[in-house]
C-alpha cells in the first residue's frame, strides 16, 4: 500500500511539474480590458538570435523558452541587446479589437509575428525610434499593435526587441481597444496638465529672478524646465516627434541623458536654495557642487552621437545608481539645514520626500529588486508635481521675506547715509568751533599782545600754543593707514600725545590677544576714542583717565573711564561729540554702554567681530 501511494506522489510531482511549466495561454474574457502579459511570457534561451530566427522558432518544443519570473516586466538585462519572448493569448469574449501595448522606455525597437490557428505566420512591422508617430502602426507614443482575435481563438505571439545601450526589458499589456483609446485621450490630457503647471513653475522661477537676481529662482525655473523634459522623454513623446537615423545613439538614450541632467539640477538647486556654501564643512559645498555640474556634463556628453559604445554603456549602467547618490545628499542638505527654522526648509523636505520614495520604489523595480511596480508608473507623473507646487509655496514664502529683507537693508542703508551726513555735519561744526575756540582766541590774544608791544618771548609762546592746536586739528583729521598699522599702536601713540598734558593724567593698555579687523572698523574705532578723549579733556574736568582695548574670544571691548564731574543730562542735551560717538557705535554695530555720576564716567563699547 505504501508503494502504491509513494508511486502516485511520485506521478503527481511529474504531473505538477508538467503543468507547471506548460506554456499555457492568457484568457481574456468579457470583463477584461487591460490584461498584463509580463508574467506570461516566456523567453527563448539563445540570447544571440536575431530576426533571423522567426522561421526556427515557431517549431521549437517549450523547453527552449524559459518563464519570465518578473510579474513587472519581461527582463533581458544589461548584457543582452536583443531578444525573443512568446506569450498564448485566447480570447473567450465577444470583442475581437485588441491592442498590444509595448512600453517603449527601454527599448529601442520592436516587431511583432503571430501564428494563428491555421498555422499561417503574420509578420507586424518593425517599429522603433527611427519612426515618428505618424509612422506608427497606431498613432501613441509607446509601440503598439492592432491584434485582431476571433471569439475562443488563440494566437501565438513571438516578440521580438532591442536595445543596446542600457537595460533591456519590456512591459506588455493586452488591451480592448476602445479601452485603449480612452486612456490614451486621458492620460494625454493629465501629462498636458502635469506638463502645463510645471513649465507655469517655471516661469513664475523665471519671473522672481528677474525681480530680485538671486540665483535660487533661476536654479528653480531650469529645475522645473528640466523635469518638463523628463516627463516628454519618459512618457515616449520625445522619441516619437525626433526619428533622425543619424542621432539614433542618441535618441535612444534620451531618458538617461536627461535623468543626468535633472539630478545635476536638483542638487544646484538644493545647495542654493538650503545655503549649503554657508555650512561650516564647505566638504559639503563643494561635494554637492561638484557631483551637480559633473552630471550636467555627463548629459552633454551623451548628446554627442561618435561617443564611444563602451562609454556609454557604462554611462547609461552607472545612471541606475546616481539617484541614491542624489537623494542622501539632498537629505542630508536638508537636514542640516532645519535648524535654521525657515519655512522653506519645511515645504522643500515635504516635497522632496514625495520624490525619495518614488523615485526610491522606481529605481528598486528597475534592479529587480522590487516586482510589480512597472506596471502602475504612470501615477508617479504627478510626483514632480507635487514637489514643484510644495517649492512654489516655499519659495513664495522666501521671496517675500526677502522683499522685507530688501525693504529692512534699504531703509538700514538710509539711515546710516543720514548718520553719515550727521556725523560729517558735526565734523564741520566740531572743527568750526575748535577754530573759533582755540585757534580765534590765540590769534586775538596774539593780535592784543602786539598791540601792545608785549615781549617777544610772550607772544612767541602764544604762537606755539596756537601752531600746537593747529597741529592737533590738522592730525585729528589726517586719514590713518590701518592696512599698514595696528589699532592698538595707533591709539598708543594718539594718547602719548597727551602725556605732557597739565591737568590730565592720560593712560593707555591693552589685553588678549589683538584680532585684526577691517580697516573702515577700526577707523571708526579710532575716530570714537578721539571724540572721548576730546570729551575727556575739554568737558570732565578730570584729574585722570584710563582707555583700554580688550580683545576677547567674540568681540573687541573698547572701555574709557575718567574721574570727572560727570554727564548730565544724558539723553537730552547731548553735545556733538556724544552725538557723534553714538552715530559710529551704531554704524558698525556696536553696543554702547555709558555709566556716569559726579565720581566720573565709564564708556563701554563692544564690537562684535562677526558683525564687522
Amino acid at each position: 500500500m505504501k508503494k502504491v501511494q509513494g508511486v502516485l506522489i511520485f506521478c503527481a510531482i511529474l504531473l505538477c511539474r508538467h503543468v507547471t511549466w506548460a506554456q499555457a495561454p492568457v484568457v481574456v474574457g468579457e470583463g477584461d480590458d487591460d490584461v498584463v502579459l509580463n508574467p506570461h511570457a516566456w523567453l527563448y534561451k539563445d540570447h544571440r538570435a536575431g530576426l533571423e530566427a522567426i522561421d526556427r522558432l515557431v517549431t521549437l518544443p517549450a523547453s527552449a523558452f524559459e518563464r519570465n519570473i518578473y510579474e513587472q516586466e519581461v527582463t533581458y538585462g544589461f548584457l543582452q541587446p536583443r531578444g525573443w519572448c512568446k506569450f498564448l493569448i485566447k480570447n473567450t469574449s465577444s470583442q475581437p479589437d485588441w491592442i498590444l501595448r509595448i512600453h517603449q522606455t527601454r527599448l529601442d525597437s520592436v516587431q511583432l509575428f503571430v501564428v494563428r490557428k491555421n498555422g499561417a505566420l503574420e509578420r507586424y512591422p518593425l517599429t522603433g525610434h527611427f519612426h515618428t508617430i505618424r509612422q506608427r502602426p497606431v498613432y501613441a507614443m509607446h509601440f503598439v499593435y492592432r491584434i485582431p482575435i476571433e471569439k475562443d481563438e488563440t494566437v501565438t505571439c513571438y516578440l521580438y526587441t532591442q536595445r543596446k545601450h542600457g537595460r533591456h526589458a519590456t512591459i506588455l499589456n493586452l488591451q480592448r481597444e476602445g479601452y485603449f483609446q480612452n486612456y490614451e485621450h486621458v492620460f494625454s490630457v493629465g501629462i498636458a496638465f502635469i506638463s502645463g503647471m510645471i513649465l507655469l513653475a517655471g516661469l513664475i522661477g523665471l519671473v522672481l529672478y528677474f525681480f530680485v537676481r538671486q540665483k535660487v529662482y533661476l536654479y528653480y525655473s531650469v529645475y522645473c524646465l528640466s523635469f518638463f523634459v523628463l516627463i516628454m522623454v519618459d512618457t515616449g513623446f520625445a522619441h516619437s516627434v525626433i526619428s533622425h537615423p543619424q542621432y539614433q545613439e542618441v535618441i535612444n538614450t534620451f531618458t538617461t541623458i536627461f535623468y543626468y541632467w535633472i539630478c545635476g539640477w536638483h542638487i544646484l538647486f538644493t545647495i542654493e536654495l538650503l545655503r549649503i556654501k554657508d555650512y561650516r564643512f564647505k566638504s559639503v559645498y563643494w561635494l554637492g557642487f561638484t557631483s551637480g555640474w559633473l552630471f550636467c556634463i555627463i548629459s552633454i556628453l551623451l548628446m554627442i552621437p561618435a561617443l564611444p559604445d563602451e562609454l556609454r554603456w557604462w554611462i547609461l549602467l552607472f545612471s541606475y545608481y546616481i539617484v541614491f547618490f542624489m537623494n542622501v545628499y539632498i537629505l542630508y542638505a536638508i537636514s542640516i539645514s532645519i535648524v535654521k527654522g525657515e519655512p522653506v526648509v519645511y515645504f522643500y523636505l515635504a516635497g522632496f520626500m514625495v520624490t525619495l520614495i518614488v523615485a526610491t520604489i522606481l529605481v528598486l523595480a528597475d534592479l529587480q529588486i522590487l516586482d510589480g511596480v512597472n506596471q502602475n508608473t504612470d501615477i508617479y507623473y504627478f510626483t514632480p508635481l507635487v514637489e514643484i507646487l510644495f517649492m512654489v509655496v516655499g519659495l513664495g514664502i522666501h521671496f517675500s521675506r526677502n522683499v522685507k529683507e530688501r525693504f529692512r537693508v534699504q531703509l538700514a542703508l538710509n539711515q546710516t547715509q543720514n548718520q553719515i551726513i550727521t556725523i560729517q555735519e558735526d565734523e564741520r561744526r566740531r572743527i568750526a568751533q575748535d577754530l573759533h575756540d582755540d585757534v580765534g582766541n590765540s590769534l586775538a590774544a596774539v593780535k592784543n599782545m602786539v598791540i601792545q608791544k608785549r615781549e617777544s618771548v610772550a607772544v612767541e609762546k602764544e604762537i606755539d600754543n596756537l601752531i600746537g592746536t593747529i597741529r592737533n586739528i590738522s592730525h585729528n583729521l589726517m586719514p590713518v593707514d590701518f592696512n599698514e598699522f595696528n589699532l592698538h599702536d595707533i591709539i598708543g601713540h594718539t594718547v602719548n600725545k597727551f602725556k605732557d598734558h597739565p591737568s590730565v593724567n592720560l593712560e593707555f593698555d591693552y589685553t588678549g590677544e589683538p584680532v585684526k579687523i577691517t580697516p573702515l572698523t577700526e577707523l571708526v574705532i579710532f575716530r570714537i576714542i578721539n571724540e572721548v578723549i576730546n570729551n575727556i579733556l575739554k568737558h570732565s574736568r578730570a584729574t585722570t583717565a584710563f582707555i583700554q582695548l580688550i580683545y576677547q574670544k567674540e568681540t573687541l571691548v573698547v572701555t574709557a573711564e575718567d574721574n570727572g564731574i560727570g554727564m548730565e543730562k544724558l539723553k537730552a542735551g547731548e553735545g556733538i561729540g556724544m552725538r557723534s560717538i553714538r552715530l559710529r557705535a551704531a554704524y558698525i554695530n556696536a553696543q554702547l554702554n555709558i555709566e556716569s555720576d559726579d565720581k566720573g564716567t565709564l564708556i563701554i563699547l563692544e564690537v562684535p567681530y562677526e558683525t564687522i
